[in-house]
């Protein structure tokens, strides 16, 4: 499932008292929880929910947050915050706030309102590692069976959906996503379509790159990055000699200079962890193989695979929650992990784009706001 960013009017579903204030309660919308002032909010009450990594326009800004307000955004980006030690993801915005600012009233249930209210979703600067390097380059052709990972959606927003199913729950490694594959040639060039009228290509070429770029092995692939992690931990890994014809692999290249204050304890290098792998069928479909059968293939292969956190039935949120604390397993000198990934197993599909899984993001992580990738 691909990742979610939308503000979209919809009804508060719960108030719950707050164990450490007497005027604050907590509203709960969709699995986030927002600090409210006691008695300002009810269940049903209308409200536009805006998440965390928002970027709000002025004109919302300076009307939520006037001239002394306790609580300032930076850069006006909506970010965790705690209050009273309760971690409060987002903000919750009245219909009458939005009419005294933009003139209309959203009415219309589960709607997404952020174009219209110039809304926008934070977009971090890239990495060091993703950074073009001097002269724009030519962006390297790319092979059309070459898939993206399209990232996954905060299981926040469907907090029910994998009810009554069993579940597998992996830590989820913070890195820079990662990408290799074998899979049939794919000429371009006009050399290489003659070449192939002659039967003298390759029938497979070994893909790789970050999840948006792909970086194999053409005239101009070297340099598009400052500094190709990709290219030398796949190497380093022997991914080529391991990677089968159909087949791509998805996993997080970690290590020295990947994310802030997340190197895993490999303080110089960096190296590559699986977690998905992706099958090319004859038919010219894409199927994701199941945990179990990623799991059989990383020891099969000889690659390294994300830790396995639980295995049952999906019990509720809180009890994912407890997964996301505590040092990290993969790395134990890491010493508070990112969070988890929730993969159904009993009612699994693995057709493309239909893969049943969510991520559930740790508070802790975001209460140090440790990397704007999560």
């Amino acid at each position: 499932m691909s990742s979610l960013y939308k503000v979209p009017l919809t009804e508060i579903t719960q108030i719950n008292d707050h164990p450490n204030a007497d005027r604050l309660e907590i509203a709960k919308v969709y699995g986030f929880d927002e600090v409210v002032s006691k008695g300002s909010s009810k269940v049903g009450d209308k409200v536009l929910y805006i998440p965390i990594d928002s970027i709000l326009p002025p004109e919302l800004e300076y009307h939520i947050f006037p001239e002394g307000s306790k609580i300032k955004l930076s850069k006006s980006r909506v970010k965790q915050i705690r209050i009273r030690k309760i971690a409060s993801q987002g903000m919750l915005i009245s219909q009458d706030e939005i009419k005294a600012v933009y003139n209309f009233i959203p009415d219309k249930l589960e709607e997404d309102y952020a174009n219209k209210l110039n809304i926008t979703k934070y977009e971090p600067p890239l990495p060091k590692h993703q950074i073009v390097n001097g002269v724009k380059k030519r962006r390297p052709l790319e092979n059309v069976n070459f898939h993206t990972y399209n990232g996954l959606t905060n299981i926040k927003w469907s907090p029910l959906m994998f009810n009554g199913e069993i579940v597998v729950l992996q830590e989820k490694v913070h890195g820079s996503n990662a990408r290799a594959a074998m899979l049939p040639f794919q000429p371009f060039t006009l050399w290489e379509k003659f070449k192939g009228l002659l039967g003298l290509n390759p029938k497979f070429e070994f893909c790789f790159g970050s999840n948006n770029v792909q970086l194999q092995k053409r005239n101009d692939w070297t340099g598009f990055y400052d500094e190709n992690i990709y290219a030398k931990v796949f190497n380093q890994i022997k991914a080529q000699d391991k990677v089968k014809p159909n087949e791509t692999i998805f996993g997080e290249i970690y290590g020295e200079g990947v994310q802030k204050n997340y190197d895993y304890g490999l303080k110089k290098g960096n190296d590559f962890v699986l977690f998905d792998v992706k099958v090319l069928e004859e038919d010219g479909t894409q199927r994701w193989l199941s945990p179990d059968e990623v799991k059989t293939y990383a020891e099969e292969r000889g690659f390294e695979m994300v830790p396995e956190l639980y295995r049952g039935p999906y019990v509720d949120l809180d009890h994912c929650k407890n997964f996301t604390l505590g040092d990290s397993v993969f790395r134990p000198q890491q010493k508070v992990r990112e969070g988890i990934v929730v993969k159904s197993l009993s009612n699994y599909s693995g057709e493309d784009g239909n893969k049943r899984a969510l991520k559930v993001i740790s508070e802790k992580y975001l209460d140090k706001d440790q990397s704007d990738f999560h």
